[in-house]
């Protein structure tokens, strides 16, 4: 399994995208357990979409900073995100009342892309394209 598919791993590469580098500790935002994190990242520069620094002088402080590949992957799941449907609160409830109902979905989100995918077909059928 690719590090990108581990969980996390998503929230911090979006997260550094912004920045030139990050210290180790503001990724504590996303993950808590110092062990989980350490473990994300090893295996996130392993895979090749970050590095890891540590610095010389002082204290030891880990800066964090993504790879060219870490950058197009951060890049492409931050749009990702902004194509996401906001449904609202009221909506969510009620497909959330079907669907322990009649449990033909097994998610709000499969529920949503369902009714989202027949409504553009139908679309693309009354309007004849494609």
């Amino acid at each position: 399994m690719d590090s990108i598919d581990l969980k996390h791993s998503k929230s911090v590469l979006i997260a550094l995208s912004g920045v030139e580098k990050a210290k180790k500790s503001d990724l504590f935002k996303i993950i808590k357990s110092h062990q989980v994190l350490d473990n994300l990242l090893e295996s996130l520069q392993k895979d090749g979409y970050l590095t890891i620094l540590e610095s010389t002088v002082g204290p030891k402080k880990y800066f964090i900073s993504l790879t060219y590949k870490g950058r197009i992957v951060a890049g492409n799941l931050m749009h990702l995100e902004e194509a996401r449907i906001t449904v609202p609160e009221g909506l969510l409830i009620e497909i959330d009342k079907i669907i322990k109902r009649d449990k033909s979905h097994s998610s709000v989100d499969e529920y949503v892309n369902e009714a989202v995918r027949k409504a553009i077909e139908k679309w693309k059928k009354d309007h004849a394209v494609g």
